[in-house]
């Protein structure tokens, strides 16, 4: 007769692998373990912060979500013309550098050598520019996305 693989019915000598789940196979030695009070007060501790706090008070919020007249304002403006000069410049100086850098290098030969340290240190520069618009601060419960 033969059995199937997943038969257990066979033999005992094989264990079965959740026998060995059992608290003396615990790998921390008696000394490093955590009493259940200590972590029971670890985990009560434990905050999540899902959202930031609404802009009105909690008691409004039915008023406001009732009010049928409400009309969502105007966005403010985005893109290229609404921020800062220095940025929109530091970036065509380091995308046009680096293109510049490409075009001298095949097909631009040879080169006078004041032109590549000119080419190089506007891409440089523009570079240095587009790095002090970086953020400065970071929200610690953040995940990282922002509009």
């Amino acid at each position: 007769m033969t059995s199937e693989p997943n038969d257990r019915s066979g033999s005992d000598d094989e264990g079965d692998p959740d026998d060995d789940l059992t608290p003396e196979t615990e790998s921390l030695p008696a000394d490093e373990r955590v009493d259940d009070s200590t972590w029971s007060s670890f985990v009560d501790n434990i905050t999540w912060h899902t959202s930031p706090a609404p802009d009105i008070p909690p008691d409004e919020v039915r008023e406001a979500l009732d009010d049928e007249e409400w009309i969502a304002p105007e966005p403010e403006p985005i893109g290229w013309r609404t921020t800062s000069p220095s940025l929109v410049l530091g970036l065509i100086g380091a995308l046009g550098g680096a293109f510049a850098l490409f075009i001298i290098a095949i097909f631009l030969r040879p080169v006078p050598g004041w032109l590549l340290l000119v080419t190089i240190a506007v891409t440089v520069g523009s570079a240095v520019v587009l790095f002090t618009h970086l953020p400065q601060r970071r929200d610690p419960f953040s995940d990282g996305r922002e509009v």
